[in-house]
């Protein structure tokens, strides 16, 4: 399934139909702090909150920001992918 990641200030989201997920985070500083990542349920186990998560990831190398995963998910994944260790913030 290709999902479309879109970008607007404070959250990453991916329409699929007339469903919607989304990473929610907040700025401070040269920190993003993924506070929530939530996917409806029909969607889940599609990979969808892994490319939200993605995203994040990409958009805070590309900006020279750093990942806080505050997120229960987004802590699972840095756990899956250490090799983003050098963009997670200590909380």
């Amino acid at each position: 399934m290709g999902v479309r990641v879109e970008h607007e200030p404070g959250r990453f989201f991916a329409r699929v139909g007339e469903l919607e997920a989304e990473l929610v985070y907040e700025r401070r500083g040269d920190v993003l702090d993924a506070r929530h990542t939530w996917t409806p349920p029909a969607l889940r186990g599609r990979d969808v909150a892994a490319r939200l998560t993605d995203a994040l990831f990409a958009h805070a190398r590309a900006h020279g920001l750093k990942v806080l995963p505050t997120c229960a998910y987004t802590r699972g994944y840095v756990a899956r992918h250490p090799d983003l260790g050098t963009l997670t913030a200590d909380g």
